[in-house]
């Protein structure tokens, strides 16, 4: 086998992983595994946004190979299926382009569609706002707000824009949407409102996964995906700010 194989393998397993959220530990972990599973030394060093791989030849030279990491998204299933597939290496050992062919396939799993997304986000947000003690009629106008907002979140990733002006926007349109409820029917709460129709963009697998890096020892990946983390909330917030300082009661 030669290592340039073995490198695209391991290169593109620590990208699906990584682009699909995974723990910094868990893609250097991987990456690892699927070399050692081919007879080959293998160092690699992973952040948020690039892998770096070292793997070294039966002569004692070594190759090494990089990766640039642009978007990041949740996708637990993709990183589920490459772990899986690590694990296998290691009691059988397919050709290279078997493992490629079945690492491409994995970045192809279609996600759940449109139509699901948006449902889940109504319900998601209709059950976070009775969870904050939120009124069931609380309830169903975040659940609309929620829908419009994942929406033009939407129309905004589609349109190529970066993820913080997603989530400055998204502020700013829960925020609008929400006072403009409250102004037609005063029983409402709209900060209860406001709170289940913002609550599934905050960044909490990003939090979770850098106090588990930092855990670790990956600090350098901790406190980046953490800087990341409350950035987002930032602009979240600033989104939602704006809003209440033109229609605050």
């Amino acid at each position: 086998m030669q290592t340039t194989e073995l490198m695209n393998i391991a290169l593109k397993a620590g990208e699906i992983m990584l682009t699909s959220g995974a723990e910094i530990y868990r893609v250097e972990e991987t990456i690892v595994r699927i070399c050692n599973s081919y007879d080959f030394k293998c160092e690699s060093f992973v952040l948020p946004t690039g892998i770096f791989i070292s793997i070294e030849n039966e002569d004692g030279s070594r190759n090494t190979g990089f990766r640039r990491i642009h978007n990041r998204k949740v996708d637990l299933n993709r990183i589920d299926s490459v772990n899986s597939l690590s694990r296998s290496l290691q009691a059988i050992q397919p050709v290279c382009k078997t493992v490629l062919m079945k690492l491409i396939e994995i970045n192809e799993i279609r996600q759940y569609s449109f139509h699901a997304r948006i449902a889940a986000t109504a319900l998601g947000s209709f059950s976070f706002t009775l969870l904050f003690q939120g009124s069931f009629y609380d309830g169903i106008a975040a659940l609309f707000i929620g829908s419009v907002s994942y929406l033009s979140r939407e129309i905004l990733a589609r349109m190529g824009s970066f993820h913080f002006l997603e989530n400055f926007i998204t502020g700013i349109i829960a925020g609008f949407l929400s006072i403009a409820a409250y102004r037609l029917y005063p029983s409402l709460n709209e900060y209860k409102i406001i709170i289940g129709s913002i609550m599934l963009y905050l960044p909490g697998v990003s939090i979770t996964n850098s106090i588990k890096d930092a855990l670790y020892g990956d600090l350098v990946a901790s406190l980046t995906r953490l800087g990341e983390a409350v950035l987002l909330v930032t602009v979240l917030a600033a989104g939602v700010g704006i809003a209440l300082s033109f229609g605050v009661r």
